[in-house]
C-alpha cells in the first residue's frame, strides 16, 4: 500500500490481492473509496478469474506481475521458532530491518492468527473441519493467542494507510475479547454443538516431532502453533508496547468493533 496524504482518499496497492487475506483488503479498500490497484501473479489470473473480474468491475486496477507469497505471524518470535518457520519469518524480520534502515515510509500490521484458518479446525491445522468426537489439543491447551478475523485485519490496515500515528510503526491488532486458548476454543465449540468431546492432548515433544516429520506447508503451520499456542504464546499482550515503534489498533480506533471468536464459531455450520 502506498501514499500518505491529508486528502480523503489515496491510491492503494494490494500485493497478493486474490489470497486469503488479500481479497478482504481489496474489498475493504474499495469500500472505503480508495483508488485501488491489485498486484497478482499470472497464475492467479487463471485460477481466480472470477475474483479478479469482480475486482475490476468494482473499479480496481489490476497489475500483473510475479510476487512471492508469505505466511503471516508475529515475526518477533522468529528466532525462537522451529524450522521452517524460523527461516521463513526470519526473512520477514530482514525485510522489516531493511525498511527501517532505508528510511522507507511504512506501516507493519501485526494481526496474529487469522480466524478463518484455525478456528474452523478448532486449533488443529491437520484437521479438515471442526471436531465431531475428539478434539486435538496441543500442549496443555492453556496458552492464549489472538485470533483476528480477516475482515477486521483488512479494515485496520485500510484505516492505517492515511493515519500519521501509524507511520513507521508496527500496528498490533489485539482485541482483548479475541484472546483465546485451545482449551477455551474447544469449550466454545462444545457449547455450540451441545456435546462434550474427547480430548487428545499432544505433548510439546510430540508436536516438535510432527513439525519435523510433516510436509510443507503443514510443518510451517504446526511450527507457528507451537510458538504461539504451546510455547510462550502471544506474550506481547502482557507487555507495554514501545511508543517509539509500536501502536495498538484498539487504542487508535476505539469505536471499531471486532468479530469475536464466539462470532466466528457461531457462523460455522454444524
Amino acid at each position: 500500500m502506498t501514499g500518505l496524504s491529508s486528502s480523503s482518499s489515496c491510491r492503494i496497492l494490494v500485493i497478493g490481492g486474490t489470497g486469503m487475506i488479500g481479497q478482504h483488503l481489496v474489498k475493504a479498500s474499495l469500500a472505503a473509496g480508495h483508488p485501488t490497484a491489485v498486484l497478482v501473479r499470472p497464475a492467479s489470473v487463471a485460477a481466480k478469474a472470477t475474483l479478479v473480474e469482480a475486482f475490476k468491475a468494482r473499479g480496481a486496477n489490476i497489475v500483473y506481475r510475479f510476487v512471492p507469497s508469505e505466511y503471516g505471524c508475529d515475526v518477533e518470535l522468529a528466532e525462537q521458532m522451529l524450522e521452517p518457520a524460523r527461516s521463513i519469518l526470519g526473512a520477514k524480520v530482514r525485510v522489516r530491518e531493511s525498511l527501517q534502515a532505508a528510511g522507507v515510509p511504512h506501516t507493519i500490521v501485526c494481526s496474529y492468527w487469522s480466524q478463518g484458518f484455525l478456528l474452523p479446525r478448532a486449533g488443529n491445522p491437520q484437521a479438515d473441519g471442526p471436531p465431531r468426537t475428539t478434539a486435538t489439543i496441543f500442549g496443555d491447551g492453556q496458552v492464549q493467542g489472538f485470533f483476528v478475523h480477516e475482515n477486521d485485519m483488512s479494515r485496520v490496515a485500510i484505516k492505517a494507510v492515511q493515519d500519521p500515528r501509524t507511520l513507521n510503526k508496527i500496528l498490533h491488532v489485539r482485541p482483548p475479547s479475541n484472546l483465546c486458548s485451545l482449551n477455551q476454543l474447544v469449550s466454545l465449540w462444545e457449547n455450540k454443538i451441545g456435546k462434550i468431546l474427547q480430548k487428545h492432548y499432544v505433548a510439546e515433544q510430540e508436536l516438535r516431532n510432527k513439525v519435523r516429520e510433516s510436509p510443507f506447508p503443514l510443518n510451517l503451520q504446526l511450527a507457528i502453533v507451537h510458538a504461539t499456542l504451546v510455547g510462550q504464546g502471544h506474550t506481547k499482550h502482557k507487555k507495554k508496547l514501545a511508543a517509539a515503534a509500536d501502536v495498538e489498533a484498539t487504542q487508535l480506533y476505539p469505536d471499531m468493533s471486532y468479530i469475536t471468536v464466539q462470532d466466528c464459531l457461531d457462523a460455522l455450520h454444524i
